[in-house]
């Protein structure tokens, strides 16, 4: 008699989409405006094949710092990149294969590169950005700016 096994749900079971379902959640996260961090561009992430390879992000805020966490398990310190260029935060990294004698036969591991980027908000301050990795973990503090800028103000026409 046959038996039915379920089978767990990975990231790759929704490759054949090429990535519609990231889009239409960050079209949905961007409709909301909930005014933290998003997806820089169009929400694709630069740089990856496949969904396996994106880490996994937390973005957080509290009334002085916005905090990202990112897991990135089995990836060292020396191959994570930082990086700030005008109003988005770039990520990046590599995850190298371990080589062995062995000959494997199943794996489920992703290596290889990955990219991450972020709009910043506007009350980002861009000078105060620190970076802490430990055991696996990557934890950015971005402090706030002292005043929100102005999101709207009248310009004066003057005549000639």
């Amino acid at each position: 008699m046959a038996e039915n096994v379920p089978k767990a749900m990975t990231p790759s079971a929704f490759t054949p989409f090429g990535g519609e379902f990231d889009q239409l959640f960050n079209r949905m996260v961007r409709a909301w405006s909930f005014g933290f961090l998003e997806p820089a561009g169009n929400g694709h992430l630069r740089a990856l094949h496949s969904a396996e390879h994106a880490p996994k992000v937390e973005v957080q805020e509290n009334g002085k710092t916005y905090t990202i966490t990112v897991e990135l398990p089995g990836v060292e310190q020396k191959d994570v990149k930082v990086l700030v260029e005008d109003d988005v935060l770039t990520i990046s990294g590599e995850k190298h294969v371990e080589r062995t004698e062995e000959k494997t036969h199943y794996s489920e591991r992703s290596y290889g590169g990955f990219t991450r980027a972020f709009t910043l908000p506007s009350d980002a301050d861009r000078t105060d950005i620190s970076a802490n990795f430990a055991k696996g973990v990557l934890s950015l503090q971005i402090g706030k700016t002292a005043g929100r800028p102005e999101r709207a103000r009248q310009i004066e026409v003057q005549p000639s």
